[in-house]
């Protein structure tokens, strides 16, 4: 593997990222839009909120609670696990619509896992100034049960997610027309094991879940950050990013979610 060395910049339009080089040619660029997807409805995805940077949609996340939103970590990095400011951070929950409906709702804290970086550990919690009432618009995603007496961060067996799991994801993003989609955007994919993971692109990790597509469909810009859910809708994985052009022939890489439960309990444990 080459040695992947990112440099980070969150723009107002979305996240246009250097490079990370894992094989000689392909480039992972943090960025997400769902080639090849369709339509969302209201309420199919109540868990699914436009996390916005200076007041533009910048990527996806996944409301774990009333107050607590999971979502990528490059998605709200300033440098390294230092956030960008929460002043400059916005959520916009309840609408299928990125520019509209719903409400927007201000961020009290941002927290990077404090092992981030090189796209490995690509998680963060975003703490909401005030607690959201559900309803059939905005609701909490399941989150995977951990195995009793599993220490966070250990090896997760791979009958977890057997290769060829089909998993959904759904996130907002550029069409595949290149124009900007305002409509949340759903896909299907299909999980693709280390082994296989290594052999297509060279990258694998315990802590990832590979994400297997045609070619010409995926994620892309906007999309970072979507939450990744299996047939009984539990929250799998987190985009994170994928290798050259969205839609190449690579497959897209998510962070998994029960690798971080512990760190996730840990942090958002009322006081």
């Amino acid at each position: 593997m080459a040695d992947p060395r990112p440099h980070l910049t969150l723009l107002i339009l979305g996240l246009i990222c250097a490079g990370l080089s894992v094989v000689p040619e392909a480039q992972a660029l943090p960025q997400g839009r769902i080639l090849g997807g369709e339509d969302a409805v209201q309420g199919e995805f109540p868990w699914s909120v436009s996390v916005r940077y200076l007041k533009a949609h910048a990527c996806s996340g996944s409301l774990i609670s009333d107050s607590y939103i999971l979502t990528a970590a490059h998605c709200v990095s300033n440098v390294g696990t230092t956030p960008v400011s929460t002043s400059d951070v916005q959520v916009r929950v309840g609408s299928i619509n990125q520019f509209a409906g719903g409400s927007i709702v201000s961020v009290k804290r941002i927290l990077i896992h404090p092992s981030y970086g090189n796209f490995l550990h690509d998680i963060a919690l975003i703490e909401l100034n005030s607690p959201l009432t559900f309803s059939s618009t905005i609701a909490a995603v399941t989150l995977p049960t951990a195995s009793e007496g599993e220490p966070e961060e250990t090896e997760v067996e791979e009958e977890e997610l057997p290769n060829g799991t089909p998993v959904y994801v759904a996130g907002w993003g550029e069409l595949s027309d290149g124009s900007a989609g305002y409509k949340l955007q759903k896909a299907n994919f299909n999980t693709l094991s280390a082994p296989y993971c290594e052999l297509a692109a060279g990258y694998g990790y315990d802590s990832t879940v590979c994400l297997s597509r045609g070619e010409n469909e995926g994620i892309c810009r906007g999309d970072a950050g979507a939450g990744v859910l299996d047939d009984q809708k539990v929250l799998r994985a987190i985009t994170s990013f994928y290798f050259g052009d969205c839609g190449s022939k690579y497959p897209d890489i998510s962070t998994k979610v029960s690798y971080y439960l512990d760190w996730i309990s840990a942090n958002t444990a009322e006081e």
